[in-house]
């Protein structure tokens, strides 16, 4: 009877957690737990579910759970990872710590230490990355340490010595797609661009469908190497960029109305302290989970809105089977991931692009009128992070209501703000149905 009603539970948390509703989901687990109180994967699965909801007081908790775990439990690598996060979040100082002192206290498996570095690389501790992988693989006998290793010198600008590493890594074997992306960067960053062209071209040959980052790294390429007919084929601002005032759902009589019953709803999802460790932005919060997925009314009209103003858009492009942009135009398409951002003073976004996509987009639910009118806040595209002293190639200055897409490999990013009111935005990925 027990195991039935664990299962009955578990399976519908489950089921939960895929249609984005983390807040029913941890309470059907806690009801698992009661039957199964040695459940591995329903404990931790809660904690997750916790750290989603993203409120600093849920976050604690699922905090406080993976700690008890973690002290029987030292190594156990998904508990670590979550726990680093969720303090990172909650900006603890001591978010490492778990790791530490596993690293410390036992002899803790390659992948613990990967993982580790991983985290490391994505909070830009690059000079803790490569002492991290020293002491563990001081004869440099590991390829994916060799390849994050290289990363890290990318980072600080060690360029050859990345370059050397990496490509010690490829002849041993490694013919990986991370490795050969590494490579062309190391290539690029040293103006090698004959070999960076020959290596980004490598890269995209080697799926027939090669990921947005691939795309990006081409593009930066074309720009370094002053390509610009090639460049240009990638990024056609003119044809690529869609920026227009989105129309009020029906259900709203003003815009006004719309925005405060969508801010209302959207505030009530930012609480972490700080950025997620993976993401762009900078001095500003971002929502866990498919935005529109489990959404109040508001949000879901949006979605709505959004997905007509897409089909819109894509219907009227050429369609182009060669071309990594055109060769979808008016294809049905679905959301792939959704999300809300909100920058505070000196908030801003670094310049990147979306691996998810192949449409990306944001819709603009404050701006600062007087701010946006000095250059503050506003969206920059075609800065590639890959090349110093680059800049972008085309800015548009956010209003309320505006919706801005473009590519998913794009390089995009906005200036800084300074102001005491928050800038609150909804982001988006599109991609085609199969």
């Amino acid at each position: 009877m027990s195991k039935s009603l664990y299962i009955k539970h578990y399976n519908f948390a489950i089921e939960l957690v895929k249609a984005n509703r983390f807040e029913q989901a941890q309470k059907q687990l806690a009801q698992a737990l009661i039957y199964f109180p040695n459940s591995e994967k329903a404990y931790l699965l809660r904690a997750q579910c916790l750290a989603n909801m993203g409120k600093p007081e849920f976050m604690q908790q699922a905090s406080d759970l993976l700690e008890r775990f973690l002290r029987t439990n030292l190594t156990h690598r998904r508990a670590q990872r979550i726990w680093a996060e969720v303090n990172w979040r909650l900006a603890n100082p001591e978010w490492m710590s778990f790791y530490n002192k596993a690293l410390t206290e036992k002899l803790p498996s390659l992948p613990l230490v990967y993982d580790y570095a991983h985290l490391l690389l994505q909070a830009e501790h690059f000079s803790k990355v490569v002492s991290l992988l020293e002491k563990f693989d001081p004869n440099r006998e590991v390829d994916e340490f060799n390849v994050m290793r290289a990363h890290a010198w990318l980072k600080t600008k060690s360029y050859a010595q990345a370059l050397t590493c990496i490509e010690k890594a490829i002849l041993s074997g490694n013919s990986s797609a991370a490795a050969l992306r590494t490579k062309a960067k190391c290539e690029l960053a040293l103006k090698q661009y004959d070999q960076a062209l020959q290596s980004a071209r490598e890269l995209v040959a080697l799926d027939k469908k090669p990921e947005q980052a691939d795309w990006a790294l081409l593009a930066s390429v074309f720009k370094a190497a002053e390509l610009s007919d090639s460049y240009r084929d990638l990024y056609d601002l003119d044809r690529f960029v869609s920026a227009s005032s989105l129309p009020i759902p029906p259900e709203f009589p003003t815009r006004k109305s719309f925005h405060h019953e969508l801010s209302c709803e959207l505030e009530k999802l930012h609480g972490s302290a700080q950025h997620p460790l993976e993401q762009s932005l900078r001095n500003g919060s971002q929502t866990d989970g498919h935005l529109f997925a489990n959404c109040g009314d508001a949000t879901r009209h949006l979605a709505t809105a959004i997905k007509e103003h897409v089909a819109q858009w894509t219907n009227n492009l050429l369609n182009d089977p060669s071309h990594p942009f055109l060769q979808h135009s008016g294809k049905n398409f679905d959301f792939t991931g959704s999300w809300s951002v909100k920058l505070r003073n000196n908030g801003y976004h670094k310049s990147h692009y979306h691996n998810e996509g192949w449409i990306s987009g944001c819709y603009y639910v404050s701006a600062n009128k007087e701010l946006t009118s000095k250059g503050q806040g506003w969206l920059k595209l075609g800065e590639s992070e890959l090349l110093e002293e680059d800049s972008a190639d085309y800015f548009i200055r956010p209003e309320e209501g505006l919706i801005v897409l473009f590519p998913s490999y794009f390089w995009h990013g906005t200036t800084p703000f300074q102001s005491r009111e928050n800038r609150l935005t909804v982001a988006f990925d599109i991609y085609p149905e199969e």
